[in-house]
């Protein structure tokens, strides 16, 4: 008798997929922020971000949609049954 518990793998969804990409671009954004504030402006692209508050703008717009992708990946893989305890159901 084993007491270790078979390890259960989640299930890439499209949703859960989207969802990914949704926070890829959080990234982009939160990243263009830091670049700018690090290297100064125009190291990725010329235009954008041109001034400090554009740059703090991406910065704070690309944390909150990570932020938001993160908790609709968690949902989404929260709904998936074989992820749950053996004990809950």
């Amino acid at each position: 008798m084993s007491l270790r518990k078979k390890r259960v793998k989640p299930r890439l969804t499209a949703r859960i997929f989207l969802w990914g990409l949704v926070d890829v671009v959080g990234m982009l954004a939160m990243s263009l922020g830091l670049v700018h504030f690090i290297y100064g402006p125009g190291k990725i692209f010329a235009s954008f971000p041109a001034t400090g508050g554009e740059a703090a703008a991406a910065l704070a717009v690309g944390v909150g949609i990570m932020i938001w992708a993160a908790g609709n990946i968690l949902r989404e893989l929260l709904k998936q049954p074989h992820l749950m305890d053996e004990d809950a159901r």
